[in-house]
């Protein structure tokens, strides 16, 4: 059980990742001065990202699910506050919202080192 909530964690954190860095590739090509808070934001996510699923993949525990919540989470401050959401900002909450549950599965499966 612990060892396929790992494998699936790992594959929710690799598809956060990979949607991450392509909405970032979309934000460089579409917009006029790319670099911004919510860029770096999304920069940092997306290495953290590489790194934090890496590690729940090859050392499963609570601990590297935990860190990938918290990846996660941080990526949440580039959606900005509620009053200058758009449709993409209430799309990428909820694409993380639902990547995050195979991760929260995994932090409560997987055992502490």
């Amino acid at each position: 059980m612990a060892s396929r909530a790992a494998r699936n964690g790992s594959y929710a954190l690799l598809a956060f990742t990979l949607l991450t860095v392509l909405s970032l590739v979309a934000w460089f090509l579409r917009a006029d001065q790319p670099w911004g808070f919510a860029s770096f934001v999304a920069v940092l996510t997306a290495i953290l990202g590489v790194g934090v699923t890496a590690l729940l993949w090859r050392q499963p525990t609570r601990e590297h699910a935990v860190a990938g919540l918290i990846v996660m989470g941080v990526s949440m401050l580039r959606v900005g506050l509620p009053s200058d959401w758009t449709w993409t900002s209430v799309t990428l909450l909820t694409m993380t919202v639902l990547l995050a549950i195979p991760v929260v599965q995994a932090a409560i499966a997987l055992p502490r080192t």
